[in-house]
């Protein structure tokens, strides 16, 4: 039997941030918390046309949210707006502004004094204690990160030099709103890692231990659209029907994997992003087309996933994603990062994040991939 959940309220299409306040307005909340990036909405002039949108409600504006937001981010976001009692988050940016969303939404009511005591509220999964907590209201501004349609976030924690996830139902924004213009301001590096974050949450999802018949259409639909797409984008970035087709991609891909979680690719990659500042999207997808092939004696429906992904072959993969990186000026191996033979252990040591490696169809063993990550060297 074949399950499925997501709940999440969509509203899709190009110009649908001008509806935002009308959309806002049938939640009957009047206090928001808008948490944004730095830098690139505003430049964007996006900013400012969401800022007209809510002059009707009291309004805190955090914008400074960070990429990779780490524990002592959290617990300083949570400090500035301890003051104003939120009834909904609106999150408008990246992956990291919207997972620190939701970390905000999971510990709003919880009293935490410093970062170490956000590090043990992770730990001790004290946030599932409140269910009753504000909701998150997702507005992407790339196309791959899938958060809008997840029930968790990644935090980081540099010090400790650990990944966490925040994981809940009730973190499950309440409405997305993905509208495909936002990205059309995406230099081309981050065009291509994002869709190939995307990619990534499509093929883990398909080969996933927790996969289904309904998840396997979600990512096949996501594959397809993103091979089919990406390459043309990158050569016409202005064209609003590739970003539209890319954003759908990513929307279905994190439908996908929403009912899932990820696999070996993700847990290898947050090392990599944590250690050497790699690019998520570019660390997921290095090791994609070499999982691909070690799992391809577990694949269910092989063909059908091959005809997706438009390759007969599993190393083909790897060849696409090369070209991809070339295409977009991404540097395409380990060395390329500062990375040497003789870390290599090291980092086959912290690749084995609970809940990811393990969800892998096929077991994952050191010398395999040490193997894997020499070859990517």
């Amino acid at each position: 039997m074949a399950t499925y959940y997501n709940p999440v309220k969509l509203y899709f299409g190009p110009g649908t941030l001008q509806q935002l306040s009308s959309i806002i307005q049938t939640t009957g909340v009047r206090r928001l918390l808008l948490l944004t990036g730095a830098r690139s909405l505003k430049a964007s002039g996006f900013l400012d046309l969401i800022l007209a949108q809510l002059q009707d409600y009291e309004l805190l504006l955090l914008d400074n949210v960070p990429s990779n937001p780490d524990v002592a981010d959290i617990y300083r976001l949570r400090q500035a707006a301890a003051h104003f009692d939120y009834e909904a988050i609106l999150a408008v940016g990246g992956g990291s502004v919207l997972d620190t969303a939701k970390a905000l939404a999971a510990f709003k009511e919880h009293s935490l004094s410093d970062a170490e005591a956000v590090r043990q509220a992770i730990n001790r999964q004290t946030y599932l204690d409140t269910p009753g907590r504000c909701p998150v209201w997702a507005v992407p501004t790339t196309a791959g990160t899938g958060s809008e349609v997840t029930p968790w976030a990644t935090i980081w924690d540099k010090e400790a030099g650990l990944k966490y996830s925040i994981a809940n139902n009730s973190l499950f924004p309440q409405f997305a709103l993905v509208d495909p213009v936002l990205t059309q301001q995406l230099p081309p590096g981050l065009t291509a890692s994002s869709a190939l974050d995307a990619l990534a949450h499509a093929l883990e999802a398909y080969w996933s231990k927790n996969t289904n018949e309904i998840v396997r259409l979600y990512a096949r639909q996501a594959m397809s659209q993103i091979v089919t797409c990406l390459q043309p984008l990158l050569r016409r970035p202005d064209d609003l029907t590739l970003r539209t087709q890319i954003a759908y991609g990513s929307l279905y891909a994190g439908l996908a994997f929403s009912n899932t979680k990820t696999t070996a690719c993700h847990s290898i990659s947050y090392p990599l992003t944590l250690q050497y500042g790699i690019n998520h999207g570019v660390a997921v997808s290095l090791t994609l087309g070499g999982m691909l092939a070690k799992n391809e004696a577990a694949l269910v429906a092989k063909d059908e996933l091959f005809a997706a992904l438009q390759i007969t072959a599993a190393d083909q993969l790897n060849d696409w994603i090369q070209s991809v990186y070339a295409q977009a000026g991404i540097p395409g191996r380990l060395r390329d990062y500062g990375i040497t033979a003789e870390a290599l252990p090291a980092l086959v040591a912290k690749s084995y994040t609970p809940g990811r490696m393990d969800n892998n169809p096929v077991e994952v063993d050191k010398p395999f991939l040490l193997e894997l990550l020499t070859a990517i060297l």
